[in-house]
């Protein structure tokens, strides 16, 4: 299997290639744009009418003006949520008016589990509860697995499978700290012995010792895996994601894991 070219727009500024390439600057860009439109607007009104705007009219046009931005930039979904959000959350966090300590614990906790995602491009994304069952009757169960979760989170899925699967030796790659230690510290509890989990990227795991390479990742990032795949994982093996397509080249199965809840998509290497 090869990977299918994609269409991409070349880009010559360098500021453009900034913006494709960081998802944080394009936020900053949309929330920035914005703002200036915002205070623009702001001036404008009270030139015309004599008075000042409403502050709610205000931040609603702040609000949605990022959002229209984070569009234009070719965001996901995603971000244009967290755009919309992010000025209401600003007002609220100022007339909550947190003790500084509160706040500082509040965004070192956030850091720690989301802040790898301006560097990833993947969001934090758990699986829902079906998806065992689902890995489960796909794989044989007394075949000797050696399965790889990209991105564990929490080692959810994971822990999981080495209850029903025992004999199987399963493994998470964590890049987030506070995920990675939450799963090394239940695996230790529990006393699993067919689990690990490593923190760090996938990029520097070699998936050819795994017969199985599992992903819940973003969209953004399949074709780069995909790449490692084929580059890596030798013929029989199955390469798994949950909800997201490697673009433009066609899964071998697609397994409905229960209603309204993401596909997972599998490729026979």
């Amino acid at each position: 299997m090869e990977i299918a070219s994609t269409n991409r727009r070349d880009t010559h500024d360098p500021l453009e290639k900034k913006l494709s390439r960081s998802p944080a600057l394009r936020a900053f860009f949309a929330q920035f744009a914005s703002l200036i439109l915002c205070v623009f607007l702001a001036i404008a009104g009270k030139y015309i009418s004599g008075s000042a705007l409403s502050f709610w009219i205000l931040l609603s046009f702040q609000s949605i003006t990022s959002v229209i931005f984070a569009y234009l930039l070719r965001m996901d979904w995603w971000w244009l949520v967290i755009e919309f959000l992010f000025p209401i959350a600003v007002v609220i966090a100022l007339y909550i008016q947190f003790p500084p300590l509160a706040s500082l614990l509040l965004f070192l906790s956030l850091f720690l589990i989301f802040g790898t995602t301006f560097r990833t491009r993947v969001p934090f994304y758990p699986s829902q509860s079906t998806l065992p069952a689902a890995i489960m009757e796909l794989l044989p169960k007394d075949g000797a697995i050696q399965m790889l979760d990209v991105g564990s989170g929490f080692g959810g899925l994971l822990f999981d499978l080495s209850k029903e699967r025992p004999g199987w030796q399963l493994s998470g790659i964590e890049i987030s700290f506070t995920p990675w230690l939450f799963s090394k510290i239940r695996q230790y509890v529990s006393r699993r012995k067919n689990l690990k989990f490593v923190l760090g990227s996938y990029e520097t795991v070699d998936f050819s010792i795994f017969n199985v390479v599992f992903c819940y990742l973003s969209p953004v990032v399949m074709t780069e895996i995909w790449s490692k795949v084929q580059n890596e994982m030798v013929p029989g093996t199955l390469f798994l994601s949950y909800e997201f397509q490697v673009p433009g080249v066609a899964p071998s199965a697609e397994i409905v894991t229960a209603d309204n809840a993401p596909v997972l998509y599998v490729w026979k290497i």
